[in-house]
């Protein structure tokens, strides 16, 4: 009785640690996956825009799906609504308002996803959150971050 009583906490210990890591682990997975999936999205769609196709990887096409044309001025505009929307989408459920889009130079932005062999700055969506995680009921909280960079195709 005294050894279970003396191993029993930290074998609780133990278990709820590994499921909060695991949570923990699940949810900066899922926010990575919703930053890569937007830029990714982003660039492709602005490449179909350069070669005037009009389908649109942000919803289905068959659903009213905005152009990649139309996506495109928005982002000219400044409304980054369809990119974030997206990335919040496919975030596996996570609730996340912290989605930020810096668009490729092209677009008035200074997205920039490393340089090439030459030294010539690569162009490309940049899609980043940060979002405030709570461990252990409310009693610590992490901030996870995940950033993701898609270069386009200017030729």
């Amino acid at each position: 009785m005294v050894e279970f009583s003396v191993t029993f906490p930290f074998f609780l210990l133990l278990m709820f640690g590994l499921v909060e890591t695991g949570l923990l682990l699940y949810t900066k997975n899922g926010l990575q996956h919703g930053v890569e999936m937007a830029a990714r999205c982003a660039s492709v769609n602005y490449s179909a825009n350069q070669l005037n196709l009009n389908t649109s990887c942000f919803t289905d096409p068959t659903s009213g799906a905005p152009t990649p044309s139309t996506v495109v001025a928005n982002n000219l505009n400044g409304n980054f609504t369809d990119i974030t929307n997206y990335a919040t989408n496919n975030s596996w459920g996570i609730p996340s308002s912290g989605f930020t889009v810096n668009p490729p130079p092209i677009l008035k932005g200074t997205g920039q996803c490393g340089t090439d062999s030459f030294g010539n700055s690569i162009p490309g969506y940049v899609v980043s959150v940060s979002h405030l995680y709570n461990l252990i009921n409310y009693i610590f909280s992490v901030t996870l971050t995940a950033t993701s960079c898609f270069p386009i195709n200017v030729s």
